[in-house]
């Protein structure tokens, strides 16, 4: 199973650190699975026994990035600021010049997890509004946009775009990052808004 999840803190540009959570308790991923909030701990804290600490590549390729490691691991508490209560949040140190580049520039913009599960069937019934609405993260100028997404009647994702500030706005046809515009983009997560 894959899980894609927004890189929700660049926490320092010259120490090279990236947080977000790694998997958030009862969503439905991109493959229609999902985990309850002790599935998820379990997971998190079997990962960490078997060392699997420097165990990161970029798209799934299988290659490791030079440097790239965990520095930490824990599990969302209630009340977190920042991320949703029960998910297993990393928070990832990338020396790797290259890597860190393309974290910066958006074309990298979430963590993606890869393992081999075993499924069991259930039947769920999920409310999935029609359009959601959010912030975007600051750019680099410290403006932000209110951002509008919009799914059909199944939960498919179908895009949607940014208010308009500073004279543009902005595009959002897949992931967490919109479209640039103006020499920038912003990241974005519409998995948060309904959680807290």
């Amino acid at each position: 199973m894959t899980h894609q999840i927004a890189i929700k803190k660049v926490e320092s540009e010259e120490q090279h650190l990236v947080f977000a959570e790694i998997y958030v308790p009862d969503r439905p991923d991109s493959d229609k699975d999902f985990m309850t909030a002790p599935q998820i701990r379990d997971m998190a804290y079997k990962f960490m026994k078997m060392g699997r600490l420097s165990s990161i590549d970029v798209q799934h390729n299988n290659q490791l990035v030079p440097g790239a490691t965990f520095v930490e691991s824990f599990i969302a508490r209630k009340g977190d600021p920042d991320f949703i209560e029960g998910s297993w949040v990393g928070g990832l140190y990338i020396p790797d010049e290259e890597t860190w580049g393309m974290i910066k520039k958006g074309e990298l913009n979430g963590f993606s997890m890869e393992a081999l599960a075993l499924r069991s069937p259930v039947d769920l019934e999920i409310d999935v509004p029609p359009v959601v609405s959010g912030l975007t993260m600051k750019s680099d100028d410290g403006h932000e946009h209110t951002f509008h997404v919009a799914y059909d009647d199944e939960g498919n994702f179908r895009g949607g775009s940014t208010d308009f500030v500073n004279g543009h706005m902005h595009k959002i046809v897949k992931g967490t990052v919109t479209e640039t515009e103006s020499g920038h983009s912003h990241r974005f997560s519409y998995i948060e808004l309904d959680a807290q």
